[in-house]
């Protein structure tokens, strides 16, 4: 009696093994259930009746998550979906190394001298093809080579200039960048005065303390490298103009360059994203 029972119950497994229904799960997760008959390179060939001579259908296999088949056996058609395994991003996706960037800039130059900068930049689109960056900037003007002028007085200058970043073909572990900024400049810096005397025939010359204002349109290339996922290597350089470039001293008199004036910038940096 055992033995007829063992053997109705291995008959019975080879039955729904040798009968069981293949299972086709979409990506949209639906499911088609049938008898996978090929497996191509591209599409899925199966039919939906066990009948000689049923109809047989196809589906594309980029439509298909994965096949289930009847013998328990489950092939994952999309990779991406593979359990434990982190899930791929595309190149052109902003998420591939984050969407949010510090960067240091420990040597940057504006026309009106070097200096120091830090900028946050956020990527405003899923697929990284558009940002906003807000840099903040600490120059030291270039008339004198010391940041304090003879009475010891810092002579230097604040920029903040935000700004929108176009990526024409989005994010890559080497990526370029192009776009426009508003910048705003304000400080103070030292203004040497000098006159000729004719009695004596010697110059005479003393310091001022300007304060500056200057207001523009800059236009930026930028190039990253992405080192590791999360540190980077920066630089960009744009050209631009000053539609305001104001010095005052003794708090009344006003210089104004006439005009709009040619900008540079040139910009290194070190960054972290996350």
């Amino acid at each position: 009696m055992i033995r007829s029972f063992a053997l109705t119950v291995l008959l019975s497994a080879i039955f729904v093994v040798t009968n069981g229904q293949d299972v086709l799960v979409k990506k949209n997760g639906s499911t088609i259930e049938g008898k996978v008959t090929e497996v191509g390179i591209d599409r899925v060939s199966y039919k939906i009746s066990s009948e000689d001579g049923s109809a047989s259908f196809v589906i594309k296999k980029n439509e298909l998550n994965r096949i289930e088949f009847g013998n328990g056996q489950t092939v994952f058609i999309d990779e991406r979906n593979l359990p434990g395994k982190r899930r791929a991003h595309p190149a052109s996706n902003s998420y591939l190394f984050g969407r949010h960037l510090i960067n240091f800039s420990p040597f940057k130059a504006l026309d009106s001298g070097p200096g120091l900068g830090l900028s946050y930049e956020i990527l405003a689109d899923e697929k990284g093809y558009f940002g906003v960056i807000l840099p903040i900037s600490i120059i030291f003007p270039d008339r004198f080579n010391y940041t304090f002028d003879g009475n010891g007085n810092q002579t230097e200058s604040f920029y903040f200039s935000p700004g929108l970043k176009i990526y024409p073909f989005g994010q890559r572990k080497v990526t370029y960048a192009v776009g426009p900024s508003v910048f705003t400049g304000f400080g103070k810096q030292s203004r040497n005065n000098g006159y000729y005397d004719p009695n004596t025939g010697t110059y005479t010359g003393n310091n001022t303390e300007t304060k500056i204002f200057r207001f523009g349109i800059i236009v930026n290339n930028y190039v990253n490298f992405q080192i590791t996922e999360r540190f980077q290597i920066g630089l960009n350089a744009g050209l631009g103009s000053r539609y305001i470039d104001r010095e005052t001293y003794n708090d009344t008199r006003q210089i104004s360059n006439g005009g709009i004036n040619i900008t540079g910038e040139f910009n290194f940096n070190l960054g972290l994203r996350f």
